[in-house]
């Protein structure tokens, strides 16, 4: 079996001529195709070849259609016609449609930038279609949407669809909030379907039925909505209403809600389009981006650590669409800033009725002089906090970002990847002074993390000083000022950097045995500082001997043979010689120190 990608894939859309991409109805078509000609098991083995790249790079062509190379026993080569699979053809020894056709089929979809489980799940969602949708009790997992009096009749009669189409022409017109409601009338047709990869393109393919031809920009944010749309279907709210427990994602709906959420992460890869959008048409988009951010706003204050999935949403719509587009104007980020403090007024109002004004972290900063009644602090939702931050991050005010975190922070741990996102996009946007600043700031918030995030920030780290030399003596300051949970990076970025005598003294000062490490990570002191050794190794040999066991000795005798090395390559036998005699007489009671140090062939 072969396992390593034996091409590299595509270009994208780019290599596509124009009369061989797809609309929306072409597209239907396909799918359609695919579930009538190709079974359910030649699917699933197309699908690991494309999953493990054999497919090689597409040629197009109006006459022959679509060819590759597909890297099967051997390579295979496949030729798709377009206009029916049927007369495709594949060199295999397979007579008849094949894995190699449909393993080309999916990269086809990949450059058209179409979901590639849609084929994967050709039959689910046509047999969803043909069957009559069924009526029943909402469950976890199923749409919130629909009340008990929407689901006594799902069926939508010809005429109120034809409404449904009719009202969607005018969809640029309307605001965000209709959008949702026509998505919510259009999806009735389903039924109460369960959060599922197959639901969610078959809803997908209900929505897109009613699309109207609209601006690049504007048909980007329908995309996106769509997919924010079946988010809200897939995910139950973050907390029972009755039990107030937790509530989790079944794994069909976490599998939908991945594929829903890496779709999301490729609309935002590309920026907004606002080509040939001025006067009214501008204002029309930017009321509906207004809206979204609006959307999303109420759609994630809710949300906890363990159930976040608006909250990233909302930072990629202000990152990677609106605040590209500003042109430096700050009104919109200032707005959105005062809608956000507003509702912390609102959270604090409500939880302290009797001091209307609140505090921005906690009505006890406003109570200093009012020493017998402190007052309680306000525990504020995780992503108002984050959503605060990220405006004053757009904003550059990074004193006040780092003060809603750090203040966030002392309530509940942030997810790491949250706080690692800030530092980032200062990476990537080549900020180093700044990014400086943030690396010692958000350090210790990550400091009782695991391991993997710590590698992560200290990778930044390095890219930093890379770029400003000056900023490696704030590392050391910020990794000391994390421990003891930074240690694991704190001594690998000394050891990296050959730092070899702030290394010793740190294990010295911690107590650390020098036989807990490997001896792969002493040899470079040897090499380079030997000297730098002899503390560490006298002082571990004085502690093995004091426990006076077997044991004791024979790890005090192995550090002592590392010791005659090192005096040797320092060549200063006569001091090793005088060293070793001297603690041989002295410890001369203890008999199973003198055997072990003879067995050694360290005395005679």
């Amino acid at each position: 079996m072969i396992t390593e990608p034996m091409f590299t894939p595509g270009d994208g859309m780019m290599n596509i001529p124009n009369k061989m991409r797809m609309d929306d109805a072409q597209w239907q078509q396909l799918i359609r195709q695919v579930a009538e000609h190709f079974n359910n098991l030649t699917i699933m083995r197309g699908f690991q070849y494309y999953k493990q790249k054999r497919v090689g790079p597409l040629t197009y062509s109006e006459q022959q259609g679509i060819s590759a190379v597909v890297q099967g026993s051997e390579e295979y080569e496949v030729t798709l016609s377009m206009q029916s699979l049927t007369t495709s053809h594949c060199t295999c020894p397979v007579s008849s449609v094949c894995k190699h056709m449909t393993a080309v089929l999916m990269s086809y979809a990949e450059q058209l930038e179409r979901p590639v489980h849609a084929i994967v799940n050709a039959h689910s969602s046509t047999a969803l279609k043909q069957t009559t949708k069924p009526v029943g009790a909402m469950s976890a997992g199923i749409s919130s949407y629909a009340d008990a009096d929407e689901q006594q009749d799902m069926d939508i009669p010809d005429n109120q669809y034809s409404q449904i189409k009719e009202r969607a022409t005018e969809l640029a017109d309307l605001e965000i909030s209709e959008w949702h409601e026509l998505f919510h009338s259009c999806l009735r047709r389903l039924g109460t379907g369960t959060a599922s990869t197959s639901y969610v393109q078959e809803a997908t393919d209900e929505l897109y039925a009613i699309k109207p031809r609209l601006s690049a920009a504007m048909d980007q944010l329908f995309e996106l909505h769509v997919q924010l749309h079946l988010i809200r279907f897939c995910v139950p709210p973050a907390r029972n209403s009755i039990t107030h427990t937790p509530v989790y994602l079944s794994y069909p709906a976490q599998l939908a809600v991945d594929a829903l959420q890496k779709d999301i992460e490729r609309i935002f890869n590309h920026p907004l389009d606002l080509s040939g959008l001025k006067g009214n048409k501008l204002e029309q988009l930017w009321n509906r981006l207004s809206e979204t951010s609006a959307y999303l706003r109420k759609q994630m204050m809710p949300e906890t650590a363990s159930m976040m999935f608006f909250t990233p949403i909302y930072r990629q719509l202000w990152l990677n669409w609106i605040v590209p587009e500003l042109q430096g104007s700050r009104d919109m980020l200032v707005s959105e800033q005062a809608i956000l403090d507003d509702i912390e007024r609102n959270i604090t109002a409500a939880s302290s009725p009797s001091q209307s004004g609140g505090s921005v972290l906690g009505s006890a900063q406003n109570n200093e002089s009012s020493s017998d009644r402190p007052g309680k602090a306000v525990t504020l939702p995780l992503p108002l906090i984050l959503a605060q931050s990220w405006m004053h991050f757009h904003l550059g005010q990074d004193d006040q970002a780092w003060q809603r975190l750090i203040h966030g922070s002392s309530a509940y741990g942030f997810p790491p990847e949250q706080l690692l996102h800030f530092l980032h996009v200062l990476a990537d946007s080549a900020e180093w002074k700044r990014l400086g600043d943030w690396l010692v700031q958000l350090g210790p918030l990550l400091a009782n993390r695991r391991n993997t995030p710590l590698n992560d920030y200290m990778h930044l780290w390095d890219t930093a000083i890379q770029h400003l030399p000056d900023a490696e003596n704030r590392m050391w300051d910020t990794l000391v000022s994390m421990l003891p949970h930074s240690r694991p990076a704190y001594e690998d970025a000394m050891h990296s950097r050959g730092q070899w005598r702030r290394w010793i003294d740190f294990q010295l000062s911690t107590g650390t045995e020098p036989l807990e490490f490997r001896v792969v990570m002493l040899q470079p002191i040897e090499k380079d500082a030997p000297e730098l050794l002899l503390p560490f190794y006298h002082q571990a040999v004085e502690r093995y001997i004091g426990h006076k066991n077997r044991d004791g000795y024979k790890a005090a005798v192995k550090l002592l043979k590392r010791l005659s090395k090192i005096y040797k390559k320092m060549k200063q036998e006569a001091h090793w010689e005088q060293f070793i005699t001297t603690l041989a007489v002295r410890n001369s009671r203890l008999r199973a120190l003198q055997e072990e140090l003879r067995k050694g062939k360290l005395i005679s």
